[in-house]
């Protein structure tokens, strides 16, 4: 039978197929300018990120339930969990717009609805129930998902350093024609934080006169679908 984890990553490396076939298709049309073919270059990159983003934040969710799971009772939860847990949940409460707008209409009931549910969950959860679903704002992250935000994500369940334990799983290793996994670790933060580097180049200018070629983005897919079957391996492992 599949983990949890397994499925995550199926469905990871099927919408990385769909991305793969996007920069195939625009990469063998002729007709297309060239300034399509950038803005097709460009979307796919931003796509391939967020991709890769809510993929990480799925499968730390994932591993935050086992955490939760495996401790069986409240005293035995990763405690930078439950303080975490508590400090975004209250953040995202106060970000739930409660005041009526005089042009749509009275919309407090439902914000208010929403929120004291939430609150329910989480209050729940510190008092000691640990069936609350509580991981939709405890698995958040703040910033490009560059390898100290993926560390940071599963070090609340008490994971240390997730980037360097998938790194000896042969298929970043073979990514990277690597047998050593130091190096391969090594690459893997270069390789990381260079493709979120592209990213951000392409999200914030106004007028994106170039983008990354076919092959850098088939380059790109096929490291972050490595490091996804990696970390299927290592946290089911």
């Amino acid at each position: 039978m599949s983990t949890e984890f397994e499925l995550i990553t199926e469905e990871f490396s099927d919408d990385l197929g769909a991305i793969r076939a996007l920069v195939a298709a625009f990469n063998g049309t002729q007709t297309s300018t060239p300034k399509a073919r950038v803005a097709a270059a460009n979307s796919a990159t931003l796509l391939l990120a967020a991709t890769f983003e809510e993929y990480v934040r799925q499968m730390a969710r994932a591993y935050a339930r086992v955490a939760v799971t495996t401790a069986s009772k409240f005293e035995k939860l990763p405690p930078k969990l439950v303080a975490t847990a508590w400090r975004r949940t209250l953040e995202a409460l106060a970000r739930i717009q409660v005041i009526s707008d005089p042009h749509q209409g009275p919309n407090a009931d439902s914000n208010f609805t929403t929120a004291i549910d939430r609150f329910t969950a989480i209050y729940e959860f510190c008092k000691g129930d640990i069936s609350q679903d509580i991981y939709a704002d405890l698995i958040h992250n703040e910033n490009n998902m560059r390898p100290g935000e993926i560390n940071s994500l599963f070090k609340l369940s008490d994971v240390s350093n997730i980037c360097q334990k998938v790194s000896d799983k042969k298929s970043l290793l073979d990514n990277f024609g690597e047998t050593d996994a130091a190096k391969a670790h090594g690459q893997l933060l270069i390789a990381l934080n260079e493709f979120f580097e592209r990213r951000n180049k392409i999200a914030h200018a106004l007028n994106p006169g170039q983008s990354s070629g076919p092959d850098q983005i088939m380059k790109d897919i096929d490291l972050l679908e490595s490091f996804g079957n990696s970390l299927a391996e290592t946290l089911g492992g």
